[in-house]
């Protein structure tokens, strides 16, 4: 097994999860805003899915990400206050943030089908280009297993957890 097989089939299964998780989700659920300042699990999966698609699509295609040149931010965000600025308040947009989750169940579709067929397209020599994050340089394969399967996988413990404190089952194992 070579690096892009291994990051396919982590990827495989951190969808796999998020899938699993979700797919009993109800709107109310959805919805629901937590004590705190956690954010609703809608907000949450809403991050989870369009971050792994500026990821894929912004950083590691260089092309715009599907949310934006398809419309799925028009569909699936059926309420939030402007996005803002880097460094502004993200826990009140989030917090605000509610989804129509038929819609944003199409869209996790769409990216698991998008980032899947980006990352089989790949050598490992491509794994190697290096690409600038946030969090400074990485290669390919490091931005893969960082901002899209590792941030997939925490998303899905926490809207696992915020599912157990509605009194539903989260993980389905």
């Amino acid at each position: 097994m070579n690096t892009v097989e291994l990051l396919h089939y982590a990827l495989r299964n951190a969808f796999g999860i998020l899938s699993q998780v979700t797919g009993d989700l109800t709107q109310e659920q959805a919805d629901w805003t937590p004590p705190g300042v956690a954010n609703p699990i809608g907000a949450t999966y809403w991050h989870a899915v369009s971050g792994v698609d500026e990821v894929v699509h912004g950083w590691g295609r260089g092309e715009a990400p599907l949310h934006q040149r398809e419309g799925w931010r028009e569909r699936v965000l059926t309420g939030s206050p402007p996005e803002p600025e880097r460094g502004g308040d993200y826990l009140a947009y989030y917090r605000a943030i509610r989804i129509d989750l038929a819609a944003l169940n199409d869209y996790a579709q769409a990216v698991t089908e998008a980032a899947q067929g980006w990352l089989a397209s790949l050598t490992p020599e491509d794994l190697e280009r290096q690409v600038e994050t946030p969090i400074g340089e990485l290669s390919l394969a490091q931005l893969v297993e960082t901002f899209v399967i590792w941030h997939i996988n925490a998303h899905c413990g926490e809207i696992s957890a915020l599912k157990g404190c509605q009194g539903a089952k989260g993980y389905p194992f």
